[in-house]
Order: structure tokens, then sequence, then C-alpha cells
């Protein structure tokens, strides 16, 4: 083998993983990796974004879309340091993703160099593994090894960091072969114990989330669900597992939870809680179950072992795939079909639960989403950043396999933007609709000129309440007329859409936000909508979100 750059060999390697994109800043520090990309530009298009984070928010979006690892690239010091928020929502999200942060010379190392950081200790305890290449001959071992840790078990962000000096040196190594995916599958014996404690059950509940599913995945568990008459609940922003319109979907395990729903999971006599993780939002801050053995009787099912029995000691726990355990599920013969009344009962208390009401301020984003649900297209795809103006799309739009829902389990402020590019990145011809406050907005406003550049259409719905509304909610309730900081004074949002080359409408309600829409439909450059709302007009009633 005739010897070749290790920058030429990296990119030969992620070409054998099947990557076709990647986001990112450049840098000096990986020239070279910039320089070999040239040469495959037919191969793998490189998506240059505004901002480091916005980068690292569109690898996640591109990994939990397609569930194939996600790939950014940043330059050392302050470029890995900016794109660590969208590698902590990877982490919370359990989507793959592979962060290359260009790095300092091997032989500055410890000097406190140029732009020099720690990357193992700032990055150990938000990704699943942190690495330097040292050596160039290790390249494809290395990078085989990233992927696999990245797609593998329950799926995470890994960091890989790439000396300049190094990839510039010359190496006869080889390409790795592409790498598959590698997950524990659910046993006989283990299909048997649930199916024992379905059949002895009278009112089980199945709450699902977490990554590492599929399409096919997400059938079988529809079809379960309906043909056996369990309810299922969705954990916080993973609505898109269940179809929204099946009888068998009763909620989202958010903030906020409905009383209906609180009482679902006290008065279920088995809980399978279907690859979730016992994390603060789905538990009511750990309230709902009780330390350390809930009374409930509860089989947990992670693809990781290290959730078993981490927060909650279950009465059952399985480590494997989602998809082998509903697809185990869905074929079996034991289970027995459950009562469908008190199925219907609870189905009518989520119907209820989302029924349009009157508001105190000028407009009714309900009524938007509602509009939405019969409007948009069947394949939309919609995102959001954070903030309580999300708990208008979380709430009330339907989601399913095809309504696919890209959010920011780890409340990060201006994560929608950046994921409606990366979804038009990879599906260009699907309608792609981001919620946004004017907050969350205007902290990743400057991807549209990535959005310009790449010649990406999202429409963007801007909740304009001149103020951090989350905050302002909590310094309301705590401290209440003593406004300090969550005021904002916004820009005029027609100016910005205008030098980025976006339609743009302002409404104030329903009838407005139509004629706003069919135009954002049928534009080629992107469209704006700011709903002018007003502090009352933050979230449906007083619920808490972030």
């Amino acid at each position: 083998m005739p010897e070749k750059r290790a920058a030429n060999l990296l990119v030969e390697c992620l070409i054998k993983q099947g990557v076709n994109k990647i986001y990112g800043v450049p840098g000096e520090s990986y020239l070279s990796v910039l320089d070999a990309l040239y040469d495959f530009n037919d191969k793998i298009e490189f998506i240059s974004t505004r901002h480091e984070s916005a980068a690292a928010f569109m690898a996640e979006a591109y990994g939990k879309l397609t569930g194939d690892a996600g790939i950014c690239f940043v330059t050392r010091g302050p470029g890995a340091t900016n794109a660590s928020i969208g590698v902590h929502t990877a982490m919370q999200n359990s989507t793959p993703m592979i962060l290359f942060i260009g790095q300092i010379g091997r032989d500055m190392t410890d000097r406190e160099a140029f732009q020099e950081i720690d990357y193992k200790a700032y990055f150990g305890s938000i990704a699943k593994w942190v690495t330097q290449i040292d050596n160039a001959d290790r390249l494809p071992e290395i990078i085989g090894r990233a992927f696999s840790v990245a797609i593998s078990g329950r799926p995470g962000p890994v960091i890989v960091a790439l000396p300049e000096d190094m990839l510039r040196e010359l190496t006869n190594a080889n390409s790795v072969n592409k790498i598959e995916k590698s997950c524990a599958q659910i046993s006989n014996n283990q299909i048997n114990s649930i199916e024992d404690q379905l059949k002895n059950s009278s009112y089980p509940l199945i709450i699902c989330g977490g990554g590492g599913w599929s399409d096919i995945g997400r059938d079988n568990l529809k079809n379960f669900a309906e043909t056996k008459n369990i309810p299922v609940v969705c954990g916080f922003r993973n609505q898109d597992l269940m179809d929204t319109n099946s009888h068998a979907y009763v909620g989202d395990a958010s903030f906020g939870k409905p009383l209906y729903l609180k009482k679902l999971f006290e008065t279920s006599d088995l809980i399978i809680a279907l690859n979730i993780r016992f994390g603060e939002v789905i538990t009511d801050g750990w309230s709902l179950f009780d330390f350390p053995h809930p009374k409930q009787k509860i089989i947990h099912t992670h693809i990781s072992e290290t959730e078993i029995n981490k927060v909650y000691h279950c009465d059952l726990g399985i480590v494997a795939s989602p998809d082998s355990i509903v697809c185990a599920l869905n074929s079996s013969k034991r289970i027995e079909k459950k009562s469908a009344i008190k199925l219907e009962k609870i189905r009518s208390d989520f119907i209820d639960s989302r029924r349009v009401q009157p508001t105190k301020g000028t407009l009714n984003v309900a009524e938007i989403c509602d509009y939405l649900n019969k409007c948009s297209d069947d394949d939309a795809i919609y995102t959001n950043g954070a903030g309580n103006f999300a708990i208008w799309s979380g709430k009330y739009l339907n989601y399913n396999k095809n309504h696919r829902l890209i959010a920011p389990q780890a409340g990060a402020m201006g994560a929608g933007i950046p994921a409606a590019m990366a979804a038009k990145s990879i599906y260009p011809n699907r309608q792609v609709i981001c919620f946004s406050g004017d907050g969350d907005f205007q902290m990743s406003v400057n991807e549209l000129g990535t959005a310009m550049q790449e010649g990406f259409n999202p429409i963007i719905l801007i909740h304009n309440n001149g103020s951090y509304g989350t905050i302002r909610m909590h310094q309301e309730m705590r401290y209440p007329k003593r406004v300090s900081g969550t005021n904002l004074e916004n820009p005029k949002f027609k100016s910005i859409a205008e030098a980025y080359n976006f339609g743009y409408s302002r409404v104030t309600n329903l009838n407005e936000f139509k004629d706003a829409f069919n135009y954002g439909k049928v534009s080629k450059t992107g469209y704006i909508i700011e709903m002018l709302a007003s502090i009352e007009d933050i979230a449906p009633g007083k619920t808490i979100d972030i």
C-alpha cells in the first residue's frame, strides 16, 4: 500500500462508514482534513455553520433522524467548548454522534498552548467515550471503535481529538470497514417472564422512550399496544415513538402532567418501562414512585445495562434493544387482550386534555397546532428549542414515525433552528416546521445564514412575548411583581428575515396564521412567522417546562 496522509485516510474511513454529511466550522487545526475533503466533495458534503454550537446541534439532529452517527468537526479550544452544548444534548437524547476536534500538536501538550484543553477532563462526564489519535497507523482502529461506541448499546456522543501534526503524517494503514451496530437482543426466557407478568396483570401500562428505535420498532409497539389494549405513554420529547392518533396512546410523561396521567401511574398494577431512563421529568422529580422499591410492579428494559436499577430497584430488569422487545411482544401468542373499557376511559381523558380552550392572551397557539395537525404535510418534521412555548407543540401536535419530533431533552435553548437545518439537509423535499421563542430564536438566528447558503427552506414560528418566558413564569410565581432580567427588547424580525432572504409574516390570530402558513409552504427560501403573543401566552396553564 502506498503511503497517504492521515487526513486522507480519515476521510476514506468516514466514507466507508457511510458518512455523507459533515457539519462544522472550519479551523486551522484540521486544514489537512478540509483539504482531503476537497477530493471527495461528491461523496461528503461539508456544511459550514455560523457557530460550533449549531454544528453540534445539527449533527445531533442528523443522528436522531437517521439512527446513524451525526458527524461534527470543530477546531480546538473555543471551537470545542462551543460545541459542548450539542454533545450534552446528544447524551441526554441518547443520540449517536461523533465530534472530531482539531487538536494542538503533540509536542505542545501540557504547556497550556494556544487553545489547549484537556478533552478527556472537559467532555468526560457528557460523552460515552473521549479519545485522541496520536498514532496515524492506529487511525482506522480508533475510528472504527468510535463509530461502534456511538451507535451501539445506548447511542450517544463520542469525542475524537485529532492533533494537527498527526493529521499530516504519512501512513500505509488501510481504512476500516463498515461498522455494524451491536445491541443486546431479548431472550426467550426474558420474553416468557414478561408474558407471565402480563397474564397476571389487569391494568398494565407501557412507558417508552430513549434511543435506538427504528420505524419497525415503532410499528411493532403500536400494533402490540393496540391489539392487547395496553395504554402507552411516551417519555419527554419522545412523542414520535407512538402514533398520537392511536387509540392506545394516552399522553406523554413531560413537565406538568395532567391529573389523569398521574392517576394512571398510581393505579397501574404493572408498568413496562420500555427503554426509558427514570429521569427527573418522567418521574416528576422522582416523586411518582417510592424509593427504593416502587409499590407498582415494574419491568424495566433498557438498551444499556447501566440504567437497570440505577434509580429504582424494579421487579425485573432486562438489557435488550427496544426493537427486539416489541418485536417479540408483538409476535407473542400467550399475551391475552386486556379489557378495552379502562383504555377507552384513559384515551378519553387524553382527548379531553387536548381540547382547545380559550386563552387569556391574544394568540391561541393550541388552535394553531390543531390547524397544523390538519394542514401540515403527512411527513412533516417538527423541531423546537427550549422554553415554555414548546409546551404547545409538545401537547397539541400529532406525532408518529413520519411526523418526527427533534427536540432537546437537555432543555438546550437554540437547538430548534439548527435541527431544522439538519432535517432540511437530509430531506430537502420534506416540510420542516420549527417552533421557537423570541429568546430561543436569537440564540441561533445566525444559522439563517447557513440556510441561505445551502438553500434550506424551513418554516420557523417565533413566539414573541418579549421575555424569557420560562424564567419569567417562575419569577412571577416565586417573586410576584419583581421582574428582573427576564424582559427582552427584540429586534425587527421582519428585517432579519429580509436580510437572510426569508419570507416573513406577522400574525396575531388563527386566520392570519392560516394565510402566513400557506405562504410559508410554497416559499423556496424559508419563511418566518412571527406570532405576536403576550405574557399570558407563555404556556397552557401554569405548566413548567424548560
